[in-house]
């Protein structure tokens, strides 16, 4: 086969445009950190990283969400602790209530203060963590306590009356309390009625006060203790499968994050050294065209 000038030009432009090539690809690795920039560079290797950073970005999203329910139940622990005081003042003030001897006056001091411990509960009922109502079931938005009449009522309705779930890789984590779980009786009736009640018997001085309170208002109090306290329990068994939850989405987030690196990042080292050898490469070859490649007319013009 005959071997032409223009042949041996073409041969070495291409080759020293290859090698043009490669030296800017070593550099793309260099300035980017990754290995495949784009998915013409390795096909198979951008669409599994593309994947894998999907994954992790949906493992990200199940970690926030890990953290907001463990605010609220962080805040249940805390809140169990002043329901617990208010209940025992409660039955402190019944048992003084519930003493014949007590006066007019003592009576209604007795319902000054029962009267802003209901304040104060519905005040802990309407608690809100990051926007949400916390014992208000699924509707998150509306507060579960309201005044109605002047007196606070509950107002959550039935069909919201559930704990609130969470998908957490492919779980579903059932978490919360409602007002119902610490404010309601095993009568139906909410603790804001049972205080309503003895409170009025205590400012109209009622002569069954006493009875009233011994039979009424002290079993309904210690309901309302143990049934809290029930409730309570129950967050520490879901604070515990959420903090096993949070290992495991720990755990796989370090686990995608390094698979990811491992496909996609450059090795720095190995890639200096081959962009070393393409520049070597590079000026051997423009020395070697300087020299095979023949002169032209134009040279001697």
């Amino acid at each position: 086969m005959r071997v032409t000038d223009w042949m041996i030009r073409s041969n070495v432009m291409f080759d020293v445009q290859s090698t043009l090539q490669n030296i800017s690809n070593y550099h793309r690795q260099l300035s980017s950190g990754k290995k495949v920039v784009y998915p013409s560079d390795d096909a198979v290797i951008a669409t599994r990283a593309s994947n894998i950073d999907s994954r992790i970005r949906e493992i990200e999203q199940y970690k926030r969400n890990v953290d907001h329910v463990s605010n609220v139940i962080n805040s249940y622990d805390s809140i169990s602790q002043e329901i617990s005081a208010i209940y025992q003042r409660m039955r402190e003030l019944l048992v003084e209530a519930a003493n014949g001897t007590n006066s007019k006056d003592e009576r209604n001091a007795i319902a000054d203060e029962l009267e802003g411990m209901m304040d104060h509960l519905a005040s802990i009922a309407n608690t809100q963590v990051g926007g949400e109502y916390i014992f208000a079931g699924v509707k998150t938005d509306q507060p579960p306590v309201q005044k109605v009449n002047g007196d606070w009522e509950i107002v959550l309705p039935r069909e919201a009356d559930e704990s609130r779930s969470l998908d957490i890789l492919g779980m579903k984590f059932k978490y919360g309390l409602t007002v119902n779980d610490i404010f309601r009786t095993d009568s139906g009736e909410n603790v804001f009625q049972v205080m309503k009640n003895v409170i009025n018997k205590l400012r109209n001085n009622d002569s069954d006060v006493e009875t009233y309170i011994s039979n009424v208002g002290l079993r309904d109090v210690s309901y309302l203790e143990k049934r809290s306290m029930e409730s309570f329990a129950k967050i520490g068994a879901m604070s515990r499968t959420l903090e096993l939850m949070g290992k495991r989405i720990g755990d796989l987030n370090y686990f995608f994050t390094e698979y990811l690196s491992k496909e996609q990042d450059a090795d720095l080292t190995e890639v200096v050294t081959k962009l070393s050898m393409q520049n070597a490469v590079l000026q051997a070859g423009l020395k070697s065209g300087a020299m095979v490649l023949q002169k032209t007319l134009v040279d001697f013009v």
